[in-house]
């Protein structure tokens, strides 16, 4: 009789905990669906348990990395409308680079995206000594939509595509065949092993920070995720400078903190637009018309010199 007990208390606690991350997380039905994911896999025990363990953490991350991507997350959730790919994938750049645009890994990958440079150059990003695109948020931006595109075309489903993000399409595609099919809780099941653990972590930490950010869209008690749309005022627009204008004297012109230009203009390594070259500089939109009335007699004055 005591073992029974034993029993239903423990099967109630895991049943209580199940329903308290579903309530937590109402947004797990868009999320898992804009991803191609089963919308039962909120039940799945190993995604269970690693919501659980890491739910505080990454709300505390989170919340860092979206105050850092004040003008760049409002930027990248436009390019991906204008594409036509779900919002949702501005959670795995969350987790490559934590919108850190100087971002650069033990293996060299570099920037929001952490391409590497083989992968930048085939997405026909510039990387050279003067300029690195990998480090601009809008050209970055359109070259990771133009590869995920890439890797899903071929393998199908999208968070098949976020996981051949951090291993490869060949790796993916490798798992699938080892497990003899395509569903998540399968192919990252911890004991099967089909997959390299990072890779498992890695689609789990994509869909817990987007669960986090779209909260906000189904709970009206948690307004976490407009932290994304409250910086909706701004965001980065290019603009065409002379060959050899500073970061420094654009930051003058704008009234604006020198470090806040760089940050959004990591891609000119040296902090000048190289001559001859059809490289822009990224501005704060709300700086736009500013810059067109003042650079603009800037640069008429500059020419009749």
């Amino acid at each position: 009789m005591k073992y029974y007990k034993i029993l239903i208390i423990t099967i109630f606690l895991n049943i209580s905990l199940y329903a308290n991350i579903v309530q937590d997380f109402p947004s797990h039905n868009y999320v898992f669906n804009e991803l191609d994911v089963d919308e039962n896999y909120i039940y799945n025990k190993d995604f269970q348990d690693f919501v659980r363990k890491n739910k505080r953490k990454y709300t505390k991350i989170f919340i860092r990395a979206i105050n850092r991507g004040r003008l760049i997350v409002p930027t990248m959730r436009e390019l991906m409308y204008e594409k036509d790919i779900s919002p949702i994938f501005i959670y795995l750049s969350m987790v490559e680079s934590a919108f850190k645009t100087h971002a650069i890994s033990t293996s060299s990958a570099g920037g929001l995206w952490q391409f590497v440079k083989v992968t930048a150059l085939d997405e026909h990003l510039t990387v050279n000594n003067l300029i690195d695109e990998r480090y601009d948020p809008i050209k970055a931006t359109n070259a990771a939509i133009d590869y995920l595109y890439k890797i899903h075309n071929n393998l199908g489903k999208w968070y098949l595509t976020a996981m051949a993000y951090n291993c490869g399409a060949g790796c993916v595609q490798s798992s699938v065949d080892k497990a003899g099919t395509w569903k998540l809780e399968r192919l990252i099941d911890p004991n099967a092993n089909y997959i390299r653990k990072e890779t498992r972590d890695y689609i789990k930490k994509i869909l817990l920070f987007a669960l986090i950010g779209e909260n906000y869209l189904f709970k009206a008690s948690d307004n976490l995720g407009e932290m994304k749309y409250k910086f909706d005022d701004d965001r980065i627009t290019p603009v065409i400078v002379r060959g050899g204008e500073t970061l420094q004297n654009i930051a003058s012109i704008l009234r604006m903190d020198y470090s806040i230009l760089k940050k959004i203009n990591m891609h000119l390594k040296k902090d000048f637009v190289p001559e001859n070259s059809n490289i822009m500089v990224n501005i704060p939109t709300s700086r736009l018309h500013m810059f067109r009335t003042l650079y603009r007699g800037q640069r008429q004055a500059y020419t009749r010199r």
